[in-house]
């Protein structure tokens, strides 16, 4: 009786977990596809309709204006020693070594930034130059230089089909010489506070956002899927898994 038992509490219990996963895909789905993705989809909008400004429409600007601008790095220090990085940022591969009840272990790694740089920079844009003001964090994205070291450690997990050792690092950022494009407020000094530096003009701006926003809306509609193939599929398997194998 108390082994009857005692499978029942075991069924019950799986069940119970995989229900809990299935909600946990479901939510997150739901988050991406009606959250996320609505956000870019706005972001996306509000930045097509911004047209490039000049040099003289800048200068013309009220304080507090929306502004973007695109235009070439130059004249910028290096913002790190020994290169070429005018503005960078560090991630760090972090592994994360988790145990099932089974006592088999999973590896999950993520990158985290640790390091961010984004001093004033000067662009040359139609009709003179632009400056913007150091921020301690911008969105910093589209086509940038990047330096990799990898790690030394025994531990690894998967990234993008890749075994990345645990403490492995990349560094992302812009030279001088790159075209930039800079979305962002006038401040009272008359530059520049950068809210995104973009490695590329308006048109790939726009097109970047846009496929974000695609490609949350995509990710959320398939972790839905997903929720209901764990749950089906888990179930199934804890309802008829066991069993089979009690017959054989």
């Amino acid at each position: 009786m108390n082994l009857l038992f005692g499978r029942i509490r075991e069924r019950i219990g799986a069940a119970i977990g995989v229900a809990l996963l299935a909600v946990c895909f479901l939510v997150m789905g739901i988050i991406m596809a009606f959250v996320v993705s609505p956000q870019q989809a706005l972001e996306w909008r509000r930045v097509q309709r911004l047209p490039v400004s000049t040099a003289s429409t800048v200068a013309a600007a009220p304080v507090g204006t929306e502004i973007l601008i695109s235009g070439t790095l130059t004249d910028n220090p290096a913002a790190l020693a020994d290169t070429d990085y005018v503005a960078y940022r560090v991630e760090r591969w972090e592994v994360t070594v988790s145990g099932g009840e089974d006592g088999d272990t999973t590896e999950t790694g993520k990158w985290q930034t640790v390091e961010q740089v984004y001093p004033a920079l000067k662009l040359a844009v139609d009709g003179g130059t632009i400056n913007t003001t150091a921020v301690d964090r911008v969105n910093l994205g589209g086509s940038l230089h990047e330096a990799f070291q990898q790690g030394t450690s025994d531990l690894t997990a998967d990234d993008m089909g890749t075994p990345m050792p645990d403490g492995s690092t990349r560094t992302n950022g812009l030279y001088n010489g790159d075209l930039v494009s800079v979305l962002g407020s006038k401040a009272s000094n008359g530059d520049l506070v950068p809210e995104r530096l973009f490695g590329g003009d308006r048109v790939q701006l726009v097109d970047a956002i846009r496929s974000g926003a695609r490609a949350a809306f995509a990710g959320g509609i398939a972790m839905m899927i997903c929720s209901l193939i764990v749950l089906v599929g888990g179930l199934w398997a804890v309802l008829f898994g066991r069993r089979k194998n009690k017959i054989l």
